[in-house]
């Protein structure tokens, strides 16, 4: 049980920044960094322990990978409109997908559901302090691999992955959290001072689409004043466009949102890192990504 892989640092061409520079986590394990937070969630749990989750593809693909390397029994309520890629890799690590009309909410009800009818350990996908602290090993391997940035781009979803990088690096790196236009959760949970859930959530990056940010995540937010940014479609599709074609990186919408930002806020006097989330993109959809991805709704 070798745990997380640690994925490349590229330095893109780049004329906007000092240094633009990727953390391709794509090359993860599962294909996405979700598979840090799971694997260290996981450490420690008997062999044949029953656990649920609720996921719109990669938390459920790092978890069921988790699971199948340690011996437990996972079952994960996902939406219907779940990638083929995501749930391919679910399936084929021996987990349990149930499928749910709805988005994450929907997904995250019914699993809280079956936890307690069943007595299954519920293991969230963002909101959770033991899975955020697996995600830290990401940005201590960039400190590693090529020095500790000026500014940090992270895609933000339930907020783990934003929060593990506050906790590493909060305080000495500017830390910038990037939402995506039609669900910005954390923004308006900010500006609100409490967090509120949005009606809906509609679009191409499903790893994107939460309706309400992770407690853990806002108590983080307001604590070091989190930076909060927003992407747009034509954001995304020019972010997925350069990231294939300057690194040979294919990132699916949430994973391309970091350098989306990015592209936009250029600093020649600072060096840069933009964190690509995940590459579980299905194949007709990343054919077809520059005439207009599918959407989906929660």
């Amino acid at each position: 049980m070798s745990g997380p892989v640690r994925t490349p640092v590229t330095v893109l061409p780049d004329e906007e920044w000092g240094e633009l520079a990727v953390k391709d986590e794509t090359q993860q394990k599962s294909g996405a960094f979700k598979y840090r937070g799971t694997f260290h969630r996981t450490a420690g749990l008997a062999p044949g322990t029953r656990i649920v989750a609720a996921s719109t593809g990669n938390h459920a693909s790092g978890l069921a990978l988790a699971s199948a390397e340690r011996g437990l029994h996972l079952t994960v309520y996902v939406p219907q409109t779940i990638p083929q890629a995501k749930l391919a890799r679910i399936a084929g690590a021996g987990a349990h997908p149930v499928l749910v009309e709805g988005g994450y909410d929907d997904c995250e009800l019914a699993a809280r559901r079956t936890a307690e009818q069943t007595g299954a350990l519920f293991v969230h996908s963002f909101d959770d302090d033991q899975v955020i602290e697996g995600h830290r090993s990401l940005f201590r391997e960039c400190s590693e691999q090529n020095g500790v940035p000026d500014v940090v781009f992270v895609p933000v979803g339930g907020g783990g992955l934003v929060t593990a990088a506050l906790r590493e690096w909060g305080g000495r790196v500017r830390v910038i959290g990037v939402e995506y236009e039609q669900a910005p959760a954390l923004a308006l949970s900010l500006r609100a001072g409490r967090r509120i859930t949005l009606d809906s959530a509609a679009g191409m990056p499903e790893g994107l689409l939460v309706r309400r940010i992770g407690q853990i995540a806002f108590d983080a937010a307001q604590q070091y004043g989190l930076e909060v940014v927003t992407v747009s479609d034509a954001d995304l599709r020019a972010s997925m466009h350069r990231l294939w074609n300057q690194a040979r990186i294919r990132a699916e919408g949430a994973g391309a949102a970091a350098l989306a930002a990015a592209l936009h806020r250029g600093d020649r006097s600072l060096k840069a890192l933009c964190v690509v989330s995940g590459g579980n993109i299905d194949a007709s959809v990343w054919q077809n990504w520059s005439s207009g991805p599918e959407r989906v709704t929660v």
